[in-house]
């Protein structure tokens, strides 16, 4: 296990939300010979006469992303929330700095909750909510409706894949399977059909560099058979609160489709609209997320 500790501001390539005063710190675990997650945790830096609750004793907020992201994608909503809540993020096998094994059939949404569940166990995380974006939020429900994390308090699903099988016409499979082969593919499917518009340059190039650094085996496999997978007894087996947040101009994973496959699967969900968010959540409105985030964070405490 490799670690490496650096603190206050991250300096990204994302734009930074605000300054912001935390620790945070970086590790590799090695899940399987073949399997090496990338780790990123972040602490409030408390003055040392704070009275405030204790970090080891504040719920953690566990951040996972969508297909064709990395723990970097999350960076300006963690900016927001990291001061005040202890975080982790991920980078899924195969995704970021994560390696994946050489198996065509190892990047099911079993495979990325059972790791997800070991980097809990190994960071020995207490009290968490787990946030899931897009592939990210059906990893979630599936992590939440085995009810293997005992500490688990909620979930918030971002711009959610739906946990309910999603087959796509071979048309429109072929040309997703082939949108992260170059920067030029990639490029146009982040400005065009991942957002709604307005992301700077330098975040359109980072998001492009995790979208065509994926290995070939992590990218095919939610287009193969990992978006078809169907978890809806997970999701329906959830006993936590779920908040949904949707984008009101997302084309990837639509209101309508949020509404009746995500929400209509996960009793007692609720559900906010970011109106002028397209699928990259975190990355088009990370303030107004991030105050969500907070909020349901400190209802269920």
């Amino acid at each position: 296990m490799q670690k490496n500790t650096h603190s206050s501001h991250f300096e990204l390539p994302f734009p930074s939300v605000l300054t912001v005063a935390f620790q945070s710190a970086s590790e590799f675990l090695h899940v399987q010979p073949d399997t090496k997650l990338h780790i990123v945790r972040s602490y409030p830096a408390l003055p040392v006469n704070s009275e405030t609750t204790d970090a080891s004793e504040k719920i953690t907020l566990i951040f996972l992303h969508f297909w064709g992201g990395s723990s970097n994608t999350w960076a300006p909503v963690r900016e927001l929330v990291a001061p005040q809540f202890p975080t982790l993020s991920l980078d899924f096998r195969g995704w970021g700095q994560s390696t994946g094994p050489d198996d065509r059939g190892a990047f099911s949404i079993a495979h990325l909750a059972d790791d997800v569940e070991a980097v809990i166990t190994h960071c020995k995380i207490g009290r968490c909510i787990v946030v899931g974006h897009s592939m990210g939020a059906k990893v979630a429900s599936a992590v939440a409706g085995r009810r293997t994390v005992s500490g688990l308090l909620g979930v918030a699903l971002v711009a959610p894949a739906p946990p309910t099988p999603l087959v796509l016409p071979e048309t429109m499979r072929e040309q997703q399977i082939h949108a992260y082969d170059t920067a030029q593919s990639a490029e146009f499917v982040v400005r065009n059909v991942l957002s709604a518009g307005g992301l700077s340059d330098v975040t359109v190039e980072a998001v492009v560099a995790d979208a065509v650094g994926g290995s070939e085996w992590a990218k095919a496999g939610w287009l193969n058979y990992a978006m078809a997978e169907d978890v809806v007894s997970l999701a329906r087996d959830i006993s936590v609160p779920v908040a949904v947040y949707a984008g009101g101009k997302d084309v990837v994973e639509p209101l309508a489709r949020v509404e009746q496959e995500v929400c209509g699967n996960n009793k007692g969900a609720t559900l906010a609209v970011l109106p002028d968010s397209g699928h990259l959540m975190p990355l088009e409105c990370p303030e107004e997320l991030g105050r969500h985030i907070l909020n349901f964070a400190r209802s269920v405490t």
